[in-house]
């Protein structure tokens, strides 16, 4: 019969305070870049509180399924790194308590960790991610969002700058002037006499609708300028990246629920259409919740060193093996996107290379071995060191 032991409950009492102060501190930074921008939506564009606070809780959960395998491996790390500054691993390896047995808590507290994530991950944070686009969509028809004013630049929408002279409400704006520069080969700049926004419930899509205008393409030499009249146009403005990055691989994708994407996904492969797209965002919903295993399995025999360096060494560590591991998967990322990587094996990389070197790493400081890499490292050095030498 399962029962959580002495060892057990202390080796947790150590893990589950650093493991909260880490998911507040590390998601706090994570809103950082997002405040500025929510601030200026309360105190310039009249949003209210309430409206702003719901966007933080939309933002939430898709920051948390970074935040909280992050925070899992900074508490390990921290609470081994105590125990044995403390001596008290020592203690507990003369009382023959291995490894494994100090581990069984750690994996315990990441089960759970991966538990909530993979909720986080496969259910919550698509939904939050479309309530976040229905509550954009409607601060722009409340006009919170939008913050365009009469005789004002303004740049609320990313690679967008726009003007209008005269303005009585967003459905009748005299004297319009929008430089696009999404495209930064193509950049291009619109005139219309008039135009309004419109606001459309099923798509959630806005679109500026202007009358008796022109666009004015960037010349290409000194003698070549292009520009095309039109009686009505139509420009669409992407409500998410007004507060999100921009990632057009998923955009729409990380909208949808986890069960009815992979409906998506054998209806497309039914039908011979691209599944990139969709196959990648299934993967990285399933591949990042794993790293609160991965993380809660390396933190203790990363955490069980001879130097006393405290705390600070512990997180420092925590934060070098944050980078190796979000190196792997933005590179992975990156090749899938490009298609140069099945989406699997770019998602699913970084997992495998971590675990394997975690499983070295437990049965290393399990069975007391010495690889004795950084030693035959050390005495390669000297050894060509020294025939360099003989040979000068």
């Amino acid at each position: 019969m399962f029962r959580i032991r002495i060892l057990d409950r202390y080796i947790l009492s150590e893990i589950v305070t650093p493991f909260f102060l880490g998911i507040a501190a590390l998601t706090l930074v994570f809103l950082l870049q997002k405040m500025f921008r929510l601030a200026e939506l309360v105190v310039s564009k009249g949003a209210t509180l309430w409206s702003t606070a719901a966007l933080f809780g939309y933002i939430l959960p898709s920051f948390l399924v970074l935040t909280i395998p992050m925070s899992l491996l900074v508490a390990t790390l921290t609470a081994f790194t105590r125990l044995g500054t403390d001596s008290e691993v020592t203690a507990m390896k003369a009382s023959r308590i291995s490894l494994y047995n100090m581990i069984r808590p750690v994996m315990l507290f990441a089960v759970a960790a991966f538990l909530v994530t993979a909720a986080m991950s496969l259910f919550i944070a698509p939904r939050a991610n479309h309530q976040l686009k229905v509550h954009l969509f409607d601060m722009v028809k409340s006009k919170a969002l939008v913050g365009i004013e009469p005789g004002i630049f303004t740049s609320t929408f990313d690679g967008m700058v726009v003007y209008v002279d005269k303005m009585a409400s967003l459905d009748e704006m005299e004297g319009i002037f929008i430089s696009d520069e999404r495209s930064a080969k193509e950049p291009y700049a619109i005139s219309a006499r008039r135009g309004k926004l419109i606001a459309d419930q099923t798509s959630l899509k806005v679109t500026f609708a202007m009358k008796q205008g022109a666009i004015h393409a960037l010349p290409l030499n000194d003698q070549a300028y292009s520009t095309m009249t039109f009686d009505t146009g139509n420009l669409y403005l992407d409500i998410n990246n007004a507060l999100l990055p921009n990632n057009a691989a998923t955009r729409d994708f990380d909208e949808i629920g986890s069960l009815e994407l992979y409906e998506m996904l054998k209806r497309y492969r039914d039908e011979g259409r691209v599944t990139l797209g969709i196959e990648s965002e299934l993967q990285k919903r399933f591949s990042l919740p794993f790293a609160c295993l991965l993380f809660g399995l390396i933190g203790a025999p990363l955490g069980i060193r001879r130097t006393r360096s405290g705390k600070s060494a512990g997180i420092a560590l925590a934060l070098l093996v944050f980078l190796v591991y979000y190196v792997l998967l933005a590179t992975g990322t990156n090749l899938s996107n490009t298609g140069k990587l099945p989406p699997a094996v770019a998602y699913w990389t970084p997992n495998v290379i971590m675990t394997i070197a975690a499983l070295v790493m437990v049965i290393k400081k399990g069975q007391e071995l010495d690889f004795g890499l950084a030693s035959r490292i050390a005495h390669a050095y000297h050894r060509i060191r020294s025939r360099r030498k003989k040979i000068a």
